[in-house]
């Protein structure tokens, strides 16, 4: 079911993506989000690894760096995730492009930070990492070490340009005749082997 907070208004709306399936399967898969926050004179984004659990990104980050401070002050934080596609190329010096794939999630961060709560927090959050589940519990020292949050999403925004899908120019302009390259896979969930995710790794 699509979720109310999927809100498609932008100005390219041939670019607008809505289909949410495939939007989940994007989060759940891709491993790096940018985390954009309130700061002084300029705003902070850091790249962090991220668990999408369908309302909320999963996150954490040392108790005392930048990006703790910066949400205990301002819990309103803004997560970006991409995958570039393919690199697209035409006569016309603006018609070099990209295909993509780009989240855009406008989320309130509720801060966990103690340490029965950051280690359920992790647990979830190892779910995409580890869903084998062959670790021992996580030690207090090192939940000690860290903050929580659970960005809670409010609303969320999703763009593509696929070719295939028939997204070549903007509406009213000439199709152009790109030349496609696309990128070697990419850093995902889904281009691991499987002993990755091997139960038995330690017990041998």
């Amino acid at each position: 079911m699509t979720p109310a907070y999927l809100t498609n208004d932008m100005r390219r709306t041939d670019l607008a993506w809505s289909d949410w399936p495939a939007i989940e399967a994007l989060l759940k898969d891709e491993l790096i989000c940018r985390v954009a926050v309130h700061d002084t004179p300029f705003p902070y984004v850091t790249a962090q690894s991220f668990t999408f659990t369908g309302d909320a990104f999963l996150i954490h980050s040392s108790r005392y760096g930048k990006l703790a401070s910066a949400i205990r002050a301002n819990p309103h934080v803004t997560i970006e995730v991409d995958r570039p596609v393919a690199l697209l190329k035409a006569p016309k010096g603006q018609n070099t492009s990209l295909e993509y794939y780009s989240v855009i999630a406008r989320c309130v961060a509720t801060l966990r930070d103690q340490t029965d709560e950051i280690r359920a927090h992790q647990y979830v959050a190892l779910d995409k990492f580890r869903p084998e589940k062959d670790y021992t519990p996580i030690e207090d020292g090192a939940a000690n070490q860290i903050v929580a949050y659970c960005c809670e999403v409010r609303s969320l925004s999703a763009k593509k340009r696929i070719l295939a899908d028939g997204q070549y120019s903007p509406p009213g302009q000439p199709r152009a005749p790109y030349l496609r390259y696309p990128f070697p896979a990419g850093a995902t969930l889904s281009a691991l082997p499987e002993e990755a995710f091997d139960t038995q790794r330690f017990a041998r």
